[in-house]
């Protein structure tokens, strides 16, 4: 009988120190993790979509959304709609995070037009030239903080505070094939790429004096529920506060001057520059992000 207890005894030692020597799962961040988010809306919308028939379905982009993109604000089409979110856990609790975006874009639009000169010499004449323009585009947005967590379990509470920085710029060029001369003084362009001025004068350049400029703070509260080991979903309510700069627009532009006789070529202010404070929610790293921590 001893025997037997004393057998007993020694199969519950070894199960006990077996479940002790077997690695644990760990669900939470820990010190020294790193992390990559990103903003799981438009996956969620692609599987709606192929669910309910619809035809034109796309998976636009799997990144973080930048703090200054649908700010009715300013020119934020130039912003990119796509950033980055890592995230680096000085401890188990305190970490730094960063927001990136960037986008340096050029668009070339062209347009079929009627050659002047062709027309001149042969009214039925259908030869037809190429108007071009291009569009460069420039822009880049930047978030540096802290996080706080809050939580033992696979739920936890994340706070945040952050120093936004973004910029953006832009130029349009046109290209004419229809020379203008003092015998055609309005020649024919492609209404696709521009349009004349209600004094007669076609666009050549639009750009800034300067790039637009964001700068500011941020602070978000937001809960992350640990589906798997390192692998959260999480939603966060954000509040910025920000300053813009925005800068001066000019018109490069050509016509024909009657008081002068010839044509000539002109800068015009298009927009004066403004300068803005801005206090609200604004959308930081996704409204409903997934986050991986390795």
């Amino acid at each position: 009988m001893k025997k037997h207890l004393l057998s007993i005894i020694c199969l519950l030692v070894a199960g006990a120190s077996f479940a002790q020597d077997k690695p644990r799962k760990e669900w939470l961040p820990k010190r020294g993790d790193m992390a990559i988010g990103v903003d799981v809306i438009p996956l969620l919308k692609y599987v709606g979509n192929a669910f309910n028939g619809n035809t034109s379905n796309s998976l636009d982009h799997l990144g973080g959304s930048p703090f200054t993109k649908g700010s009715s604000y300013f020119d934020t089409d130039l912003m990119p709609d796509v950033s980055i979110t890592g995230k680096y856990m000085l401890t188990d609790r305190w970490g730094l995070r960063a927001n990136v975006g960037l986008i340096i874009k050029r668009q070339l639009n062209t347009g079929y037009v009627v050659d002047d000169l062709a027309l001149l010499t042969d009214p039925l004449s259908e030869k037809k030239n190429i108007d071009r323009s291009l569009v460069r585009k420039g822009g880049m947005s930047l978030m540096l903080g802290g996080e706080y967590r809050k939580g033992e379990r696979k739920v936890q509470g994340v706070f945040s505070m952050g120093m936004l920085l973004a910029f953006q710029r832009n130029k349009a060029t046109y290209n004419w094939s229809n020379k203008m001369t003092v015998n055609n003084q309005q020649p024919i362009i492609a209404n696709e790429i521009g349009v004349y001025s209600p004094n007669g004068y076609r666009p050549l350049d639009v750009l800034p004096a300067r790039a637009t400029v964001y700068a500011g703070l941020t602070g978000s509260a937001g809960v992350e529920w640990f589906v798997a080991p390192k692998i959260s979903i999480g939603a966060e309510v954000n509040l910025s506060a920000y300053y813009v700069v925005q800068a001066k627009q000019y018109l490069k532009s050509e016509g024909y001057n009657p008081s002068l006789g010839a044509i000539e070529k002109r800068t015009d202010l298009l927009r004066p520059a403004n300068r803005t404070f801005v206090l609200g929610t604004e959308s930081l790293g996704g409204s409903l992000n997934m986050t991986f921590f390795f």
